[in-house]
């Protein structure tokens, strides 16, 4: 996908954050193939996300949009994407689309935007089944289109039911609290919704202890089903990741260190654990590392 840069907008103050750059761009195209599995279109009306998560896979599209800043302190906005859209999706084929897989199409941008609604908009005027990948309680403003829509799905990941911890890894994101919010009313809507619980966080929430936890509240809120990932790319992160906790969870540090040295063993052991813990309750636990 090629993108024109358009005039920058002045800088915007959003919640949390003093210095988010925003930037208006013009996009060519909109709906693209996903190379995710079971998922025909991928779809991103932003590039870059200002929930700032220290994990994030998706910090490789700096390369390509020329962002010298800082993974999370920049959002740019393609605000022709539904434009674009409208004119391409009636040249595609039906097919599943996934929304917000380099970034989450429910970042507060998008409250004042609203190039994810205009899009779920133009979906269902064309039949196209969709699912949302988000970590954000906006998705619920958009729960009458998403729920007029019979073929269409959340997944909303949740890591941590801790919000101190929270606040460490996805340090603008939205709460624990506010998606388990978010999640009861898709649920109360009859909206297909999952978890996904990843990815899991070493030692914050990775023990038996935690993990039977975190199922446990899911069954809480009625979800039937959760994918459970661990957490990739580490070595690429591990500075990153240092950084956040040394102050207050400096002891932890050798434990993520280990792990770099032993993944394997790490991801082996992890899914015995997890596939054991799940057989307790009555969830369709899906494991996908």
């Amino acid at each position: 996908m090629v993108e024109v840069k358009a005039k920058v907008q002045p800088t915007l103050i959003l919640p949390q954050r003093s210095q988010l750059i925003i930037k208006e761009t013009q996009c060519r195209s909109a709906l693209n193939q996903s190379k995710i599995p079971g998922m025909d279109y991928c779809l991103n009306p932003y590039v870059g996300c200002s929930h700032g998560c220290i994990y994030c896979y998706a910090t490789f599209m700096k390369r390509f949009r020329n962002h010298p800043e800082e993974w999370g302190s920049f959002v740019d906005v393609k605000v022709n994407f539904a434009d674009v859209l409208k004119k391409e999706i009636s040249r595609k084929r039906i097919g599943l689309v996934a929304i917000g897989t380099v970034q989450d199409g429910y970042q507060p941008i998008e409250a004042k935007y609203r190039l994810t609604r205009q899009s779920i908009e133009i979906l269902n005027e064309r039949n196209f089944p969709f699912e949302i990948l988000t970590k954000s309680n906006l998705v619920v403003r958009d729960i009458d289109l998403i729920k007029s829509n019979k073929s269409a799905s959340v997944e909303m990941t949740i890591t941590t039911t801790d919000d101190k911890i929270r606040r460490i890894f996805e340090p603008q994101a939205s709460s624990v609290q506010g998606r388990l919010l978010a999640l009861e009313k898709l649920l109360n809507n009859n909206i297909e919704t999952a978890v996904f619980f990843g990815p899991v966080l070493p030692y914050f929430s990775d023990s038996s202890e935690q993990i039977r936890k975190f199922f446990a509240l899911m069954q809480k809120t009625g979800v039937k089903r959760i994918l459970v990932d661990k957490l990739n790319y580490l070595e690429s992160k591990i500075g990153k990741i240092v950084q956040a906790i040394r102050h207050d969870y400096s002891k932890v540090i050798s434990y993520y260190r280990n792990i770099l040295r032993d993944r394997i063993d790490y991801g082996t052991t992890l899914r015995q654990r997890i596939e054991e813990i799940a057989r307790d309750f009555k969830l369709v636990v899906e494991v996908v590392f």
